[in-house]
């Protein structure tokens, strides 16, 4: 097999969701001190949250001697750094600051001692949080710049009655001598077409050929093969029985929709709306329109027509005909509800958008090098005094003179091109200005959050691989085209079209089927290279509420492309690759009495209202005060108020801008208390649902 370099595809690969086991994460939880003292934290409710870093406050109670054993309510705020892994969707909120605290049950010292017990007990403790818990206490307006020059012009879109399979190629075929052959192959695509200087050979796995004279020509299965083009792959032992294919070779970008024969619609139950339902794709009829809608890495197009040549227009994910938002979630179409602005759905996909993957570097780790295609090539990004490397499948910046580089999430710089490199502590802002039309934009959303003498503090959120905010929705892909590099080598770029991809309310974005009898295995060297179509994988179809399977397809590090009942976890942590692994490092243990447990018995139904006060709600949904060491009935929860005075011990700095006295009035508390509880029961419901959606995922 022959090498080439394709970070693109190895993007994918990485960002794809994982089915790693999520334990749902329980609240409140419970730190145990001297004399069996103890402090209860109920779950805290996120007021910013940036970058790996985040603020909240927390109603807690504290039991000890002092209290004579009865539990004294408060509040309290906080400042911490997060650690984030995605894989199994949990955080460690670690490096805790009280910023201030508020204690509804006491007064005068017993108020000075009972901060004081709280700041020893909590700063320095960890807590863990799921990432869905974290995720559904988030702000909406914390989705980030929309659109970030993304272009959303459609492909071409192509409908197949009969299997077939879509073989993209990277513009005009570009044929390279393969060494030590009398042979050539087409070096711009990811898929295996050789040449022995009459017809085409392309391999689709499981020991099957098709052959071609021309390269947009008809294409049929192959009886015989030359020997020295069948000798490019190794025999496929456990080969599985193909049907025939329609072969598509698509030179521009490019989606192929296949439907099981001529399209067949069904209704979507209550609502103006068809969907086709013989297909995986994402194909609806707006009846009252009596137009047609595509969903495409993430994007809506529309048209007259589906058969035949037809134009397509882009919708905006928020300019969606009405019945898109009201499919329901547990339909065979529920998935499109990520994509659809205003659905709960979406706004949860935009929100663990902003969610980093984190790890802690090791400062002196040298592992990282540049294999240009010759001498170091750069160019200028336009408007800002940063240049790029071309010819390198790595993401390599000059400026100043000083070279920066993003390896698998890791910023690494050097006093040369060719290195060597050391781990980075600080990136100019600049690059951080690499706009969309440039291929490596992607890179501008990996960060440095902290610096230790041993450790650089690093993170990266799904932009990284291509995921980005658009009208209240995600989409996949920049939707550019970038130029490959070509000369000895071939280095193609990210793509958005192509692969089919498709997003999973649970794992993310992962490639989908382009055919329809089966889908295929690619397998990937390190670093994002490639080695071409391997074994054929043909799995189950069920059927689901009596239509077509719609797959959500997912990839990992071997890369199945694929579904079926039996698909091998994935690992999207990059930082987590077994070639990276000696770039981390681990945290220090945690001391048992530092680690907050799950409380038992205790119910996540305590929370703290911006000024401090506590409040409890009951299972009937009333809410009661905590006041002078009781629960009473709550006044004026629906009247405007003014800010109360912080209580917080005067020795300490002031970091709340609503601490001291406050002559504005705050909005009423009811309101920001129902979101801030039903926030808490959907993230735990989510998580509860990620938790059985893995497990299901591992039988």
């Amino acid at each position: 097999m022959i090498k080439q370099a394709a970070g693109w595809i190895f993007a994918l690969l990485v960002f794809v969701g994982s089915t790693a086991q999520a334990d749902v994460v329980s609240w409140p939880q419970v730190l145990v001190g001297e004399n069996d003292a103890e402090v209860l934290i109920y779950q805290p409710q996120v007021e910013t949250f940036s970058g790996n870093s985040i603020e909240a406050r927390a109603a807690v109670s504290v039991k000890s001697k002092a209290t004579n054993g009865v539990p004294a309510f408060g509040a309290i705020w906080i400042q911490a750094k997060i650690d984030v892994d995605r894989d199994a969707r949990t955080a460690i909120i670690r490096d805790v600051d009280i910023g201030d605290v508020r204690f509804a049950d006491a007064s005068g010292e017993q108020r000075q001692n009972l901060a004081d017990f709280i700041e020893a007990e909590i700063e320095g403790a960890n807590f863990e949080i799921s990432v869905d818990q974290l995720l559904a206490d988030l702000d909406s307006q914390s989705a980030g710049p929309v659109g970030v020059g993304l272009k959303h012009e459609p492909p071409a879109i192509i409908l197949s009655t009969k299997p077939a399979m879509l073989i993209s190629i990277d513009g005009e075929p570009v044929l390279k001598k393969i060494e030590g052959t009398d042979y050539e192959r087409v070096v711009n695509t990811a898929f295996l077409i050789a040449r022995d200087g009459r017809d085409y050979y392309l391999y689709i796995g499981s020991n099957v050929w098709y052959v071609a004279r021309a390269i947009d020509g008809l294409w049929s299965r192959a009886s015989a093969v030359p020997s020295g083009v069948a000798g490019l792959v190794e025999v496929a032992e456990d080969g599985e029985e193909v049907g025939d294919l329609d072969i598509i070779i698509a030179t521009e970008p490019t989606e192929l929709v296949v439907t099981d024969g001529v399209p067949t619609w069904a209704p979507v139950e209550g609502m103006n709306l068809l969907y086709l339902d013989n297909t995986d794709s994402n194909a609806f009829l707006e009846l009252s329109t009596q137009k047609y809608y595509v969903l495409l890495s993430g994007r809506w197009y529309r048209s007259e027509g589906i058969v035949g040549e037809s134009d397509w227009e882009h919708v905006p994910n928020d300019e969606l005909p009405s019945p898109f938002g009201d499919v329901p979630e547990d339909s065979v179409n529920g998935a499109i509800l990520s994509q659809v602005a205003g659905t709960t759905q979406a706004r949860e996909a935009v929100l663990d958008n902003t969610i980093p993957q984190t790890a802690a570097i090791n400062r002196s780790d040298a592992s990282f090098s540049v294999e240009y295609d010759g001498a170091p090539d750069f160019a200028p990004i336009e408007e800002i005094n940063v240049e790029y490397a071309q010819n390198t499948s790595s993401a390599v910046f000059k400026y100043g003179q000083l070279y920066y580089a993003c390896d698998d999430g890791v910023w690494y710089v050097s006093n040369s091109a060719t290195g060597s490199w050391a781990v980075a502590t600080d990136v100019p802002e600049a690059i951080y200005k690499i706009p969309t039309s440039n291929a490596h934009h992607n890179v501008t959303y990996v960060k440095v959050y902290d610096v230790t003498p041993e450790v650089v503090y690093v993170g990266y959120t799904p932009g990284y691989y291509g995921s980005y905010y658009y009208h209240g929705a995600v989409v996949y892909g920049s939707g550019w085209y970038y130029q490959p590099w070509y000369g000895p080598h071939y280095y193609p770029r990210y793509p958005t079209w192509g692969l089919h991809v498709t997003y999973n309310p649970w794992y993310g974005w992962g490639v989908g089927v382009s055919w329809t009898n089966g889908p295929f295995r690619f397998t990937f060297s390190g670093h994002g290279a490639w080695w071409g179509v391997g074994g054929y994988r043909p799995y189950p179809r069920p059927y689901v509420h009596g239509g077509y399977r719609k797959t959500n397809i997912n990839i990992n590090g071997d890369v199945n492309i694929g579904g079926g009942r039996n698909r091998p976890e994935t690992r999207p942590n990059v930082y987590d690759r077994p070639e990276n692994r000696n770039r981390n490092v681990e945290r220090p243990a945690v001391p048992s009495d530092r680690q907050a447990r799950p409380a038992n018995n205790v119910q996540n139904n305590v929370l703290a209202d911006r000024s401090g006060n506590v409040y409890q709600r009951s299972n009937s949904g009333d809410w009661s005060q905590r006041d002078n060491g009781r629960w009473s009935q709550p006044q004026n929860l629906d009247r405007s108020s003014p800010s109360l005075p912080s209580t917080r011990p005067s020795q300490m700095p002031a970091t709340r801008p609503s601490q001291g006295f406050d002559s504005r009035t705050r909005p009423a508390t009811r309101p920001q208390l129902e979101r801030d509880f039903n926030a808490r029961q959907q993230g735990a419901q989510r998580s509860q649902s990620f938790d059985r959606q893995s497990r299901q995922r591992r039988r």
